[in-house]
């Protein structure tokens, strides 16, 4: 297998050479007279205003001229014909993947004689590419207020990109912002850092266990691609979140900050109430840069130092059994329920109530929780201008973090660690004037985990023989007593890459020929389910220790995998001016990865087989990723000012490796049995019943995504332009999760299903078979309106409107951590798909932002002493008004008897239930912080029936 995938590469690389991710930018444009013809054979010259670096070219026959593969900063143009006089523009600014047009005309007269020293922007009109993005530029990340410096959020200021509210129970926490961009989930986006993937092992946003991503003193720009972009990006279909590096320069330059928060200065949660009232919050976050040179004109370092200390006072309320039950005392039972000796000792555990009680035997608990977050972070860069024809440059970026927080009881509290490591190394060759080189070797390595702990006594011991700790214990209206059952899982990942690009411009056409070669080496420690979880219907039930199920893995049990497997790709670009007034792109990018394999073979067997085998995990469904990428941008007068724009893409998930976390708890290696009525706290592994398992459909399908796009930019005065668009897309071979093993239901008169009592499941060897499918559905629509001002006369903002629906058919389904409600990894399994198609957990339909930065004239040009304390103010701020997500309500029972039973639950599933008659989904919401819908809204569903919400 691996000398067929070495094979593979080298054929690659060989046949065509690849860009993952552009990080550079362009100048086009013509040459022309004072009345519009094309002068041929002038000579042009770039020079960086930073770095002092030059290159040079001439005209073609029409005029055309062309710098491609530049690095975003500051330059200059000069341009020089005999008879005509000598042209400068100065102030030209390049950003990152963003081409910039201009046309320049030249003067008879004198050769030599003058120079034009007319500032130049970057066009706030887009007439040469098809594709959604938007830039984040330097200013607006150094100057824009960001809560915790976090360079990502300022991705929400573009249309097309909310937040997704993560929760903190997941055995994962959101190690960075999560973005759903273009109507994807958080996990279908691509982080990238000069090229190099930033992405985790669960595919997650960049960031760490803090849950935030530093070094915003040290990015000098980053843009996002939400819709139609280019065949140089791939591997997954939401957004491509491009950031660059800063470098240094010929000037020395640098920086000190020191961000101060605490609670004195922070306004109340709408959440804290009296008598709690604000928790304590104290957050300091400090740093410095220094950038220059080391040799003028030649060599050039960046250096880049940050920490984040936040500790912050929690109040975090549960249930625990009352006074009463401590004794046998419950609500209906006339005679005291004799409290079981094994249990005694569990039951003890159970902090005692210091709140009021709220029926059933339970009581509310409230306790303190000091939430402490360290972060630590640098980065350094160095750059080498080789010679006119040759750049290098290389970087390294470190990050390590640790948050301690709490669960719903105190003796569980985890700390969730991170340690994520960068490297970049590029190379840029100008081949000739025409053609350039860029070669790129990248490493990444990320590690995300946690560290449980358990503050109990030393008498009582694990429930599973050899564990480090008790298990966990689900009593039927209290939260899940225990440390958190992933325990210490770690996801390691290391990626190699290499990258090769050749740009070359041939009269109106801009070629890019790519291709891509990526390394994987992940080691999975996920030891879910390894202590084990008993669960008690009700409160009864458990003071007599009469449980009806236990879940977990065996004392034998494997939980480590080291993954391996590669992902190749190529892709051919053709962005070309069809005439002067219309930009056709034309792509077409291949992506492949193979199909992930154990080092060890530690894998799922052939459930088929007639004798045990070892096999691959699936089918490989990436054989066929061959995405089109076709747009169109039309300059409707001619002037740069109008444009009318257009693309398509199909788009592929091709690396989805986060879907191997949950097969670790698979047999033969890993086997989690269900005991029926099992005997407490020592489960009776021998008399194991049936097991559960997580396997990947073998015939699955690679997820894709129909992208398009339809907009209408127009620049008004005062440096000002308006978008108006759609954007949509069309989701198929969605990846989601579903219980494959739930009984077959019967058709009623009335179309609905019904499931009889006690249905056998089809296979009976097993209990829940959580089976990864790749049958699931999206649905993206959106309106897009944006208002843009680019920084002239002391001001810039940018202000944007999206509308949009989201459905789908996997809400909460396709990864274990993501669901925001934190009850659900799977969906029933019924008959044709529309009962689980609703809107996306991560929908918003409406969504504002603004944000605005004025320079503040007063006293701005005085001397004097009040001039120093009064003048250089700005005011700067940023906005946003959007809905909030879907929220999806259950029942905590398995009252349609479908034996549906997700992941992560050790009792059988939660149904849905059904609106209750006089209301409506948005009359149900109440919204008060302690009541936030109306309970009454919903009703059981009939029993053996699904509901219908």
């Amino acid at each position: 297998l691996m000398q067929k995938i070495f094979s593979v590469a080298v054929l690659l690389l060989l046949s065509t050479v690849g860009l993952y991710g552009q990080t550079s930018s362009a100048i086009t444009g013509t040459i022309l007279d004072q009345q519009g013809a094309a002068i041929a054979g002038a000579k042009i010259t770039l020079r960086s205003v930073e770095t002092n670096l030059s290159r040079n070219l001439e005209s073609d026959g029409q005029g055309l001229y062309a710098f491609v593969e530049l690095r975003a900063g500051q330059y200059e143009i000069q341009v020089e014909k005999t008879g005509f006089k000598k042209l400068v523009r100065q102030g030209v600014t390049l950003t990152v993947g963003e081409p910039s047009t201009i046309d320049l005309t030249m003067e008879l007269g004198v050769f030599n004689a003058g120079i034009d020293g007319i500032k130049v922007f970057e066009p706030l009109v887009n007439t040469q590419t098809s594709e959604l993005s938007y830039l984040v530029g330097e200013r607006a990340i150094r100057e824009l207020p960001l809560n915790g410096r976090n360079y990502t959020d300022l991705a929400l200021l573009q249309p097309g990109v909310t937040a997704y509210p993560q929760r903190d129970g997941g055995s994962v926490v959101a190690h960075g912002l999560g973005l759903t961009i273009n109507g994807q989930d958080i996990r279908s986006n691509v982080y990238l850092l000069d090229g190099t993937l930033l992405n985790d092992f669960t595919n997650g946003p960049a960031g760490s266990a803090a849950g935030t991503a530093l070094g915003a003193e040290s990015i000098k720009e980053f843009r996002v691609e939400t819709n139609s972009y280019s065949a140089e990006f791939g591997r997954n279909f939401g957004g491509q979140i491009n950031a660059i590096s800063k470098s240094g320069a010929n000037a020395l330059h640098g920086s000190l900050y020191h961000f101060l928060r605490n609670d004195n200065m922070d306004a109340r949660n709408f959440f804290d109430r009296q008598p709690l009232g604000k928790p304590e919050f104290k957050r300091n976050q400090f740093g410095g840069t220094v950038g220059g040179p080391i040799v003028k004109d030649k060599t050039f370092f960046f250096f880049g130092i940050e920490a984040l200390r936040e500790r912050l006072g929690r109040t975090v309320s549960t249930f625990v059994p009352d006074a009463n039950a401590r004794q046998g005392i419950l609500p209906g039972v006339t005679t005291p329920v004799v409290i079981n000796a094994a249990i005694k000792p569990f039951l003890d555990l159970f902090p005692l109530p210091n709140g009021a009680n709220i029926g059933g035997g339970l009581a509310r608990y409230n306790f303190g929780f000091g939430q402490r977050l360290d972060q630590n972070y640098f980065q350094l860069r160095g750059d080498q201008v080789i010679n006119t024809y040759h750049q290098v440059f290389a970087r390294y970026t470190f990050d390590d973090a640790d948050q301690l927080l709490p669960t719903d009881f105190p003796q569980f509290p985890r700390t969730f660690l991170s340690r994520n490591q960068f490297a970049t190394v590029e190379h840029t060759w100008l081949i000739s004037p025409s053609m350039v080189n860029t070669a790129r070797l990248g490493y990444s390595r990320t590690r995300v985990g946690q560290d449980v702990q358990a503050d109990i006594p030393s008498t009582i011991q694990p429930f599973v023989p050899g564990r480090r700790f008790m298990g966990n214990i689900d009593i039927g209206g209290i939260p899940r007593f225990g440390p958190q059952s992933s325990v210490n899982v770690q996801l390691d990942q290391d990626v190699f890459s290499f990258s090769d690009t050749v740009t070359q411009v041939r009269g109106a056409h801009t070629l890019k020929f790519g291709g891509l070669v990526e390394n994987y080496q992940s080691r999975e420690v996920n030891p879910t389910f390894s202590l084990g979880i008993y669960n008690f219907p009700d409160l009864r039930s458990f003071l007599e220790n009469r449980p009806n199920r236990f879940i977990g893995l065996t004392p034998e049990a494997q939980f480590d995998r080291g993954w391996r497997y590669w992902l190749l790709g190529a892709f051919a670009q053709d962005d070309f001016r069809l005439t002067r007034r219309l930009s056709v792109n034309l792509g077409l990018r291949y992506e492949f990865s193979s199909v992930p394999f154990d080092r060890r073979d530690i894998n799922m067997p052939n459930l088929f087989a007639p004798t045990v085998t070892i096999g691959k995990l699936y089918q490989n469904p990436t054989t066929k990723n061959f995405s089109p990428r076709v747009g169109f941008a039309w300059d409707v007068f001619g002037d740069s000012k109008t444009s009318v724009r257009g693309g398509y893409g199909l788009y592929y998930n091709t690396n989805n490796q986060q879907n191997l976390i949950v097969t670790v708890t698979n047999p033969p290696a890993t086997p989690r049995p269900v005991i029926v009525n099992p005997t407490f706290p020592n489960p009776p592994f021998a008399r194991a019943g049936t097991l559960s398992i997580r396997p990947i459909e073998y015939d699955i399908k690679s997820p894709n995504v129909h992208v398009y796009n339809l907009n209408v930019q127009r620049q008004l005065p005062f440096d000002t332009a308006v978008t108006i668009g759609y954007a949509g897309s069309r989701g198929l071979h969605l990846w989601r999760n579903t219980d494959w093993n739930v009984p077959v239901p019967t058709r009623q008169a009335d179309g609905s299903w019904f499931y009889a009592n006690n249905l056998p499941r089809p296979n009976p060897a097993f209990s829940t078979i959580e089976l990864k499918k790749s049958d699931g559905n999206s649905w993206y629509n959106a309106l897009i309106f944006e208002v843009r001002k680019r920084f002239t006369k002391g001001v810039d903002f940018q202000s944007s409107y999206t509308f949009s629906r989201t459905l789908d058919t996997t809400q909460a389904s396709t990864f274990f951590s993501d669901a925001t409600n934190g009850t659900v990894s799977a969906l029933p399994e019924v008959p044709g798909l529309n009962y689980n198609k609703g809107l996306a957990d991560f929908h918003a339909a409406h969504n504002w932002v603004v944000n605005f930065n004025w320079e503040i004239p007063f006293a701005k040009n005085r001397k004097d002493v009040t001039g120093k304390l009064l003048g250089g103010w700005n005011l700067i701020g940023i906005g946003q008004m959007r809905s909030g997500n879907p929220l999806t309500v259950f029942v905590s029972a398995n009252r349609s008897q479908s034996k549906w039973n997700p992941s992560n639950s050790a009792s059988l599933g939660f149904d849905r239930p059904s609106l209750a008659a006089g209301y409506t989904y948005e009359s149900a919401v109440l919204g008060r912080p302690d009541q936030y819908f109306d309970p009454k809204a919903f009703v059981l569903q009939a029993s053996g029936t699904l509901g219908n919400t």
